[in-house]
């Protein structure tokens, strides 16, 4: 019997569950919502992505309560193409411009 002296072969790579990976998407949805509520100056102070950013313009422009939901479900689908630590990044930015306090009572 021939025992294995590789421990990349005796561990064992978990990917994450499919409840993880949908907190992950609601997260960054909601990120994604917090921003669009910011200023277009509070955007100029955070390491927002240029395709997010000009996405996050147009919400100015969507008026009816379907076409906004519609709208943030696109931006927090922009926002699941980007890394943890851009997502990261944006959301330390957006705690350090609304404080921590408000930022608590965010879903972020």
């Amino acid at each position: 019997m021939k025992q294995s002296n590789h421990q990349e072969e005796d561990q064992v790579y978990e990917k994450p569950s499919k409840s993880e990976i949908k907190r992950r998407l609601e997260a960054r949805h909601n990120l994604a919502e917090e921003m669009s509520r910011l200023t277009p100056d509070k955007w100029k102070q955070m390491p927002i992505p240029e395709r997010l950013l000009e996405s996050l313009k147009e919400t100015a422009n969507v008026r009816s309560h379907g076409g906004i939901r519609r709208h943030i479900a696109y931006l927090g689908k922009i926002m699941g193409t980007f890394s943890e630590e851009e997502v990261d990044a944006m959301k330390q930015a957006l705690i350090k411009i609304v404080g921590v306090n408000k930022a608590n009572k965010m879903k972020i």
